[in-house]
């Protein structure tokens, strides 16, 4: 029992890590019904779109009755698993919400400055189709 709590802490740990380098979104890890990290999002976030926009990454996510928004983990995930996480969650966050983490000093790459010109893009188009 310890080594598998020991293993879901270290598993928490590596997506919580990686969505705060990347966009600087904190998370809980919850164990409820099923072991998960759940999302702190803006408050103005629609949640329900983030949770079916990464489940549809083939991650599992879900949406609680708080509004929460919950990632499956597993103590049982390869480290591929785990980067496929983190990959996916951060990829929805940064081109549905915009956001990137604030206190990345190194200056950006290529990539990810297309990356930010990408998601500019999008939320162009969703405030252009709102009006």
């Amino acid at each position: 029992m310890k080594a598998t709590q020991a293993a879901l802490e270290a598993v928490f740990a590596d997506v919580r890590g990686g969505l705060m380098e990347t966009v600087g979104v904190d998370c809980v890890l919850s164990i409820e019904d099923k072991s998960s990290v759940v999302l702190d999002l803006p408050a103005e976030t629609d949640t329900e779109q983030i949770a079916r926009a990464i489940d549809l990454e083939n991650v599992e996510a879900w949406r609680d009755d708080n509004g929460r928004v919950h990632v499956g983990i597993s103590p049982w995930l390869s480290t591929k698993d785990v980067d496929q996480t983190v990959l996916c969650a951060v990829k929805v966050i940064h081109v549905l919400l915009g956001i990137h983490a604030a206190d990345n000093a190194a200056p950006p790459t290529f990539g990810q400055k297309i990356l930010s010109t990408v998601a500019d893009i999008m939320n162009i188009q969703k405030k252009v189709e709102k009006q």
